[in-house]
């Protein structure tokens, strides 16, 4: 579990989330990197399925989300989804079959998915490892820069920087 945690620090190191606001922002900058475009797409989901959807055809991928639940819930699903796209994740054989995917997903051709990333079970280290991912991920692009506290009051910016120095393992300033 450890070198699962370090890969994805890497991977997430890779990505410099200080120059992306949000998740959206994020896969807009690795659609570019890669050449290939990353559609988001928010879609009512089956109940029984997943709230997320990794779909690579021959030129673009796909990353469908529940629509019908939080904002941030939907950005944790789609850095979930990036995170088996980045983490080049095998796919197996399509959980749905042809007449499925088109009802659950009408806008995309069945015809020319290539790969459908087949949910199991969470405890599968690839359904892990795009969960730390996407954990990471998130905490990094929600994280205010290193020593700001933002419009905290003044009386609290100190405790804050304590906070943030002891949760992010930075030692203190000794000039401060």
């Amino acid at each position: 579990m450890r070198r699962t945690y370090r890969r994805c620090e890497a991977l997430v190191d890779d990505l410099d989330v200080s120059a992306s606001s949000d998740v959206r922002g994020l896969c807009r900058r690795v659609a570019e990197q890669r050449g290939r475009p990353i559609h988001l797409e928010a879609v009512p989901l089956s109940p029984e399925g997943p709230y997320g959807l990794w779909i690579s055809t021959a030129r673009t991928d796909y990353i469908f989300f529940e629509e019908r639940t939080s904002p941030f819930h939907q950005e944790h699903i789609i850095a979930h989804e990036l995170g088996h796209m980045l983490c080049r994740h095998g796919h197996a054989a399509a959980p749905w079959d042809a007449d499925s995917l088109h009802t659950m997903l009408p806008a995309l051709d069945p015809g020319v998915v290539g790969q459908v990333l087949h949910r199991r079970h969470y405890a599968d280290a690839e359904e892990q490892e795009a969960e730390i991912f996407a954990s990471l991920l998130l905490q990094r692009l929600s994280r205010p820069v290193s020593g700001s506290v933002g419009n905290a009051p003044s009386e609290a910016a100190e405790v804050l920087e304590r906070l943030d120095r002891s949760l992010c393992r930075r030692p203190a300033d000794p000039t401060s």
